[in-house]
């Protein structure tokens, strides 16, 4: 198993569960229509900008992606665990894990309202939420990729976290909030800042052997 497979395999799998655990309240709250496919049309619209980013890894040298790829992994793996860190030790819970609706400002009694059509005002909040999410997913496997030149294993590993989540919410239908998802993003945020350091490393280690030869 790659470093490049893991890496994208946790960052998926973290950032799309908010989404699902979102887009399940949303679904609860009488509006499936709208959650799923204001999910599927924001992944789709992060994925379609990936495919324009894809000639920049033949632009830009691998040094500098490499570089890039091991700040941006280290810096979400240090975010993620401090965060969830303060959270432990203040016995708390991100806001879209204990009140998701509240989050998106979207109240189960406007189900009744909008019990007969389709609610524009929900789709839109909801794939603003997914873009957002999607969008933080690209942001960590697109250096990994370019850096590496592994693009089967990061697909794997997207289409692999993606897969994991759906599953998990099917099989835990009301009982997402029950998933400790702090805890599980410490874990995850220690497994990212280690790999970001051990490739911060490697590229100054590969840097001071290129200054040595010179």
């Amino acid at each position: 198993m790659s470093q490049a497979f893991i890496a994208s395999f946790t960052g998926t799998a973290v950032e799309f569960f908010e989404t699902i655990a979102i887009a399940y309240a949303i679904i609860r709250a009488g509006y499936p229509r709208e959650a799923i496919s204001a999910v599927v049309i924001g992944h789709v619209l992060v994925f379609i900008a990936a495919a324009f980013l894809f000639p920049l890894h033949d632009v830009v040298p691998v040094f500098w992606l490499r570089l890039v790829a091991a700040l941006l992994l280290t810096a979400m793996g240090l975010h993620w665990t401090q965060k969830s860190l303060r959270r432990l030790w203040a016995h708390k819970r991100p806001r879209w894990a204990e009140d998701p609706l509240g989050k998106l400002h979207v109240t189960p009694n406007a189900a009744v309202a909008g019990a007969g059509g389709f609610s524009m005002f929900v789709f839109f909040v909801m794939g603003k939420s997914a873009v957002v999410e999607a969008a933080e997913i690209l942001l960590v496997i697109f250096p990994v990729a370019a850096a590496t030149a592994a693009w089967g294993q990061v697909i794997l590993g997207v289409a692999a976290g993606m897969a994991v989540v759906s599953v998990l919410a099917f099989l835990l239908h009301g009982q997402l909030k029950k998933v400790p998802e702090v805890k599980l993003k410490l874990v995850i945020g220690l497994v990212l800042l280690a790999l970001g350091l051990s490739w911060l490393y490697e590229v100054y280690e590969e840097y001071g052997h290129a200054l040595g030869a010179q």
